[in-house]
């Protein structure tokens, strides 16, 4: 991913919420830069809590899955 393409997310998340998810300051290498605020922190907190429900939650689906699946293909894939 580019790194205008990486500013250009940041800002467009950050136009989809109440709050901003990063801080941004101008300033260069120096000075400049980017922080996760709270309310991103937040944001992060609740992603990682749903990605564990669902792996959680279809662990058995995935296993029958797998139970189909050919011997000797990358399972690798799957949770």
């Amino acid at each position: 991913m580019s790194y205008r393409r990486a500013w250009l997310l940041v800002d467009e998340v950050n136009h989809a919420l109440t709050q901003p998810a990063v801080a941004t300051s101008a300033g260069g290498n120096a000075r400049g830069g980017a922080k996760l605020t709270a309310h991103g922190a937040k944001i992060v907190d609740l992603y990682r809590s749903i990605e564990q429900s669902a792996s959680a939650s279809t662990k058995r689906d995935f296993k029958q899955l797998e139970k189909l699946a050919r011997k000797g293909t990358r399972s690798n894939a799957l949770p």
